[in-house]
This record gives C-alpha cells, sequence and structure tokens, in this order.
C-alpha cells in the first residue's frame, strides 16, 4: 500500500492520542475568487449553459450567529469544500472561447484566458481539439488539513470524487456525455494554472466532440491566486500528491446511471440531496435497495474496486457481510459497523454499510477517486427513493480490514437507511 495511507491510518488509540481541537474561527475561507477586473459571465444568460450550475451550485443556506453557511449540490466532508472547478469551453454560442473558472456561490464563470490554436488538450494524450467542455477539478488542500491534518489526502481525493459524481449528474440532465480523464500531464498544468504549493488537479471530464486537430501548449500562464484567505503548507499531502499524482490509464464513459430517470426528476435530486446526520433504524425495501446497486459493482470491479456492505435492514433481505453483492457470512452487524465507523451511530442504524476497498497501489489516486464518485451515484439514487445517505470518512483502517477479511485498502464508508 501507498506509504501515506498506511501513515494516515485511525485506530482506536490514535484517536484518542491524538485529540483535534478547532477553532472554528480561524477556518480557511472555501471560495476562490479571482480578481474584480476579470470578465464575468452568468450562466443563466446562455441556453447551452443550463443547469451547469448543477455541478455544485448552493442549494441552501443555514443562518447561524457567525454568518451564513451554504450548502452545496456537492458534497464535502466536514462542509470544507476543497475542490474548484476550472472549465474550458469552446464553440458555446455567445460565449468566447476560453478557460473559465467557476464560482458556486454567484453562479458564474470567469474568464481567465481566451484561447484559440492552444488550449488545456495539449497536457492529454491525445492533445485533439475538444470542443464543447473540458471540466478539470482541482483541489486547494488546506481547506481540508486545517482539520483533519495529514489524512486530508484522502478527503481531497473522495471529495474530487464527489465532485466528479456532480458534474456527471449535471451533464445528465444537460442531455451530455462525459469521458473520464485521469492520465494527464497534472504537474505541468498545474503550472500552467499558475498554482503553488496550495492546489492541485486531481482529474478531469470531456463533454463534445473531438476534431482532428492538434492543440497547441497554452500561450501563457494564469496568474496565482491563492485559494484560500490563507494557508499553511503541509509537506506530507504535497509529497503524497506528487507521488501518486503520474500514472498510466486509458480514459472512459461510464455507462448511464440515470437512464431511466426523467431529467427534471433528476434535478430535484441533486438540489435537495443532502447528508443525513441520523438514522431511525427503519427497514428498507429489498426492490429500492436493489436498484440503488444497479451497475454499482460491474463499475467497481472494472476499476479495481471491491465493495463489502453489511446489511442491516432491508426487507426480505438476509442480514450479513457482503463482497460485491454475495454473501459472505451472515449475522447481525449493526454493532460491529457502528464501531469501525469511529462509533458513530450513523454506521449501525442504517439500512447498510458500504466498505470501498482496493489493492491498487499505481492509481491509488484514481481508487480513491472513484469510490467517491461511486458513493456519489449512491447518494443521489437514495435521493431518488426518499432514502437518507451519508459519507463516513473516518474509520477503524486495520480493525474494517480484520472484519472484511481483505487485504485490500479501506478507502470509504458510505451509509444509507430511513
Amino acid at each position: 500500500m501507498p506509504l501515506y495511507h498506511q501513515q494516515t491510518k485511525h485506530s482506536y488509540i490514535s484517536i484518542r492520542k491524538n485529540a483535534n481541537f478547532l477553532d472554528w474561527r480561524s477556518q480557511p475561507s472555501n471560495t476562490k475568487i479571482y480578481p474584480h477586473f476579470y470578465q464575468r459571465f452568468e450562466i443563466d444568460d446562455y441556453d447551452e449553459l443550463k443547469d451547469l450550475g448543477l455541478i455544485g451550485g448552493i442549494t441552501f443556506e443555514k443562518n447561524y450567529p457567525d454568518g451564513v453557511y451554504h450548502l452545496r449540490s456537492v458534497p464535502s466532508a466536514g462542509g470544507l469544500f476543497p475542490c474548484e472547478v476550472y472549465i474550458q469551453i469552446r464553440s458555446v454560442k455567445g460565449l468566447l472561447n476560453g478557460i473559465y473558472h467557476y464560482e458556486p456561490k454567484r453562479g458564474i464563470l470567469t474568464l481567465l484566458q481566451e484561447i484559440e490554436r492552444d488550449g488545456v488538450e495539449e497536457s492529454f494524450k491525445e492533445q485533439q481539439k475538444q470542443k464543447g467542455f473540458v471540466f478539470l477539478i482541482s483541489s486547494v488542500y488546506f481547506r481540508s488539513s486545517w482539520k483533519y491534518h495529514d489524512r486530508a489526502i484522502r478527503y481531497v481525493l473522495l471529495d474530487a470524487g464527489h465532485q466528479l459524481g456532480s458534474i456527471y449528474a449535471a451533464l445528465c440532465v444537460m442531455g451530455k456525455e462525459g469521458e473520464f480523464v485521469f492520465d494527464f500531464d497534472k504537474l505541468a498544468l498545474n503550472e500552467l494554472f499558475g498554482f503553488r504549493e496550495d492546489e492541485f488537479f486531481t482529474c478531469g471530464v470531456r463533454s463534445g466532440e473531438k476534431a482532428d486537430t492538434a492543440v497547441q501548449k497554452l500561450r501563457q500562464n494564469l496568474p496565482f491566486v491563492s485559494g484560500c484567505d490563507y494557508f499553511e503548507t503541509n509537506e506530507f499531502i504535497q509529497n503524497a500528491y506528487k507521488e501518486g499524482a503520474v500514472y498510466s490509464d486509458e480514459s472512459f464513459t461510464p455507462e448511464s446511471f440515470f437512464i431511466n430517470i426523467p431529467k427534471e426528476q433528476l434535478r430535484q435530486a441533486i438540489v435537495k440531496r443532502r447528508s443525513i446526520r441520523a438514522f431511525c433504524s427503519l427497514e428498507l425495501e429489498k426492490e429500492e435497495f436493489l436498484t440503488i446497486l444497479e451497475g454499482i459493482f460491474s463499475f467497481a470491479k472494472q476499476h479495481g474496486i471491491d465493495i463489502f456492505y453489511t446489511a442491516h435492514l432491508v426487507k426480505n433481505y438476509t442480514q450479513g457481510l457482503y463482497k460485491n453483492g454475495e454473501l459472505l457470512r451472515e449475522g447481525d452487524f449493526k454493532d460491529k459497523s457502528r464501531y469501525l465507523a469511529l462509533e458513530q451511530n450513523l454506521g449501525g442504524a442504517s439500512g447498510v454499510t458500504f466498505y470501498f476497498t482496493s489493492n491498487e497501489v499505481q492509481k491509488y489516486q484514481k481508487v480513491n477517486i472513484l469510490s467517491g464518485f461511486l458513493a456519489h451515484i449512491i447518494y443521489l439514487k437514495s435521493e431518488l427513493l426518499g432514502i437518507g445517505c451519508s459519507g463516513i470518512g473516518a474509520y477503524y483502517d486495520d480493525e474494517c480490514k480484520e472484519f472484511l477479511q481483505t487485504k485490500n485498502n479501506i478507502l470509504y464508508m458510505l451509509a444509507i437507511g430511513r
């Protein structure tokens, strides 16, 4: 396993020896804003951009004495939102061909640089001009490491997966396909986009037609703009990212997880989705659960991910531990799942608790991101059925492996239920 995975494990002893006390007044800002003199475009002003805001827009506001907290269409560990989205756009009527930064709080695109024969495609293997959209997901890691310290390397990858899922779902509503890309020159693009050590690219999505024309390198670097109002360096996370950022992989277009879902229904699920805080320990219907599972295991296995789960409260479905849909051991494992989830009630009061695992080393970043992506698909499928869902990024690593009887690394937990 990657050394940085080994070094960021939780155990019963470690969480009690390393208590973390936060001063929430010191939380870094979680939105990146380019200077006021950059040209900006309202998403709602362009027909071809309709529903683009579903990739991460504000869906609800909570008012507290210290200010307003914004919920977004994409979930995030601790509500810290480390991801930023950059979009290269070509051939959209009325909009300049260029590289844009998405600002979720205002629903706008900020033009960073116009493009002609140049573009981000030069950093991809094919280097073909892409009409339509190229989404690039980055992480401003200090937004997460401020709270989670070194283990934030895991959370920013899982959050990138949720962001990938949000882009995928938005494209489904827009009637477009998206090709997922992990093998591109991330380090070169980090430099071209003016990132320093505070921000880095993790994955991308291409949507639109490819042309035969090759694209040149961006004619100039973008200026540095900080992703936080202040920043604390974490060399562990920086080194872990660089160690795993470069690997060989093929791009792919995922199957449709929402093929039979009306677009308006999916749109509403995206907007209404929330991370549940508690379950009432009510049963799920077997048919509902099987609907949620459709396509999940085949996708996961294709990309080196094994999904275990403990079924607690599913009507007419055997209680027990499962792997990729196959029953391994019968039994009531509610208390065990609660304990493994750092003794959080969500882990045991759920209808089902999932464990995303993999033995992948070279593509460690990819399987983490895709675990977050699959979790996001389960989030939305659950919302469509009126079922609660919550991601669990903190768990007892080695004890999970012992319980599951696997040598795979534990990447993520997810609970669904009522």
